[in-house]
């Protein structure tokens, strides 16, 4: 585990979370920031996206996002239902994943946007 500048441990991230992180530090509607347990990002303050483990990453869709786009999202094997009705997960191997995660992010972003 590498450590932050002021000596607190960082999560490595695999290359597909690590390219995703790089590529949604420039999207201007999401705040991202590296915590002790990994980067999360945020719109408006309310947080969306967080990363789990070296691969995962767990997205805040909204209940009613998930359930509109329910058969897609299930369907494509790579997004998984998480404990709360609003989140999902999804394991980042490879270009379609990451592709996948950013635009799932993309919704999540309209989904919380201000008014």
């Amino acid at each position: 585990m590498a450590r932050t500048p002021v000596g607190r441990p960082t999560v490595q991230h695999g290359a597909y979370v690590a390219r995703a992180v790089r590529e949604l530090r420039h999207w201007s509607a999401l705040a991202v920031r590296e915590t002790a347990r990994g980067v999360a990002a945020s719109v408006a303050g309310t947080p969306i996206l967080r990363s789990i483990g070296r691969d995962g990453m767990l997205l805040h869709l909204t209940a009613p996002v998930i359930q509109r786009l329910e058969p897609q999202l299930w369907e494509s094997g790579q997004v998984h239902a998480c404990g709360d009705e609003a989140w999902v997960s999804l394991n980042i191997d490879n270009e379609p994943d990451l592709e996948l995660l950013l635009a799932l992010t993309s919704v999540a972003i309209k989904a919380h946007a201000p008014g």
